[in-house]
């Protein structure tokens, strides 16, 4: 009786954490996940793809870490058109709407030691009508560069797949902690003699 007990509650704890099975040699190591904007949207569009599967955004103390920077900055021509637009819409009180152009870019980094390995960075100009009463949940962005910024985390885990840095860093960290058994001596040009 008391196995049966034990028995149903295991299967029950494991239906409801799943483990995901990830190919050891291209599932990258555990990493350390940080953003400056959008986190837990980036984090799920970056954590579908199987080789970011150790991704987690609670390992507080990992050497290894994603960061994910933005930067909005006003292009030339939405500087004059930012202006002009928020005097007309505040002396309307709100009725017309503020114009912005701005250049998004979204930097990911992978760090080891705080030292970056590898970076890739996405590049796009939107334009956008805000109203000066409506409340964005968007992170300022919009849904254009909402939709697009998500875009770029899928983008960056499939580029990271073929990142000669990372293959590196994977190969090298599973032959220090596990996966390789071939027992071979880490080569000299490894990730951790360029960290020095």
């Amino acid at each position: 009786m008391k196995f049966r007990l034990l028995a149903t509650a295991g299967l029950m704890l494991a239906a409801q954490f799943p483990v995901h099975a990830a190919d050891p040699a291209t599932a990258l190591p555990a990493m350390n996940f940080y953003s400056s904007i959008a986190t837990d949207e980036l984090f799920d569009a970056i954590k579908a793809n199987p080789a970011f599967s150790r991704l987690d955004k609670q390992l507080y103390g990992s050497p290894i870490t994603l960061r994910v920077t933005h930067s909005l900055r006003p292009t030339a021509a939405g500087q004059a058109t930012g202006f002009i637009s928020a005097l007309w819409a505040g002396s309307t009180l709100g009725l017309l709407p503020v114009v912005t152009n701005n250049s998004l870019a979204i930097t990911y980094e992978v760090l080891v030691h705080n030292k970056t390995v590898t970076t890739r960075t996405y590049q796009r100009t939107f334009t956008r009508a805000i109203s000066m009463w409506s409340k964005d949940a968007t992170y300022g962005l919009g849904h254009d560069g909402l939709d697009w910024a998500k875009s770029t985390a899928g983008e960056f885990a499939t580029e990271a797949l073929s990142d000669p840095k990372l293959i590196e860093l994977n190969q090298e960290y599973l032959r220090y902690f596990g996966g390789d058994t071939a027992g071979s001596a880490p080569a000299a040009s490894g990730v951790s003699e360029q960290l020095k």
